[in-house]
């Protein structure tokens, strides 16, 4: 019996999805210095780390849509 083909949903893009995910781990950046515009680091960390998990995933998108579903 002839073995089925390997799965082609698993990208080595796929990684870029763990870069939200670590951003999550709350005691990398629970912290009040450095501050910038006044902002505690807990807080700017948070909104500078969006635009960056909207590119990873953003890239994860166009580098799988074009496989086969």
């Amino acid at each position: 019996m002839p073995s089925a083909p390997p799965s082609r949903r698993w990208n080595p893009w796929n990684l870029l999805l763990l870069v939200p995910l670590l951003m999550l781990i709350t005691s990398w950046f629970n912290t009040d210095q450095p501050r910038l515009f006044g902002l505690p680091f807990f807080y700017w960390y948070q909104f500078a780390y969006v635009p960056v998990g909207v590119i990873c995933v953003g890239i994860v998108y166009l580098t799988s849509r074009g496989e086969d579903r």
